[in-house]
């Protein structure tokens, strides 16, 4: 395994690893007041975006090799067409997917900027007031 691939892979699994830790929050805590809604939003929003991109990208890279003929199927036999075909179409929806999670998320970021407290909590109205 090269360097740059063991990167790669790192900051995947940073990725995984942050997402696992931001619903554990969620999940202990919640959400405590519309704007911390709306920046969390946002950066689900990006996160869903950047998604799209790497799967694309991953995508290309893995067609790259392919042509420069440097895959074969492993030792279980399966024609090397039909496991590239089956990669290349759950890819394919996979990056739709993405695509449809980031415009939902966006118009969800927008609705929730618009949002606000109906009485503002104590701690934030002493601080409002100084």
């Amino acid at each position: 395994m090269s360097e740059n691939t063991e990167n790669l892979e790192q900051l995947a699994e940073g990725a995984a690893r942050s997402l696992v830790a931001l619903v554990a929050a969620l999940q202990g805590r919640g959400v405590e007041y519309p704007g911390e809604a709306y920046r969390i939003y946002s950066y689900l929003t990006r996160t869903a975006g950047e998604m799209r991109t790497a799967l694309d990208l991953v995508g290309t890279s893995v067609q790259g090799l392919h042509d420069r003929g440097r895959l074969m199927s492993d030792c279980r036999g399966e024609p090397l067409d039909d496991v590239l075909k089956r990669f290349t179409e759950s890819s394919g929806r996979a990056r739709d997917l993405a695509g449809d999670l980031h415009g939902n998320l966006s118009r969800a970021h927008w609705a929730v900027g618009h949002l606000a407290y109906k009485e503002m909590p104590e701690e934030q109205e002493s601080a409002a007031r100084s």
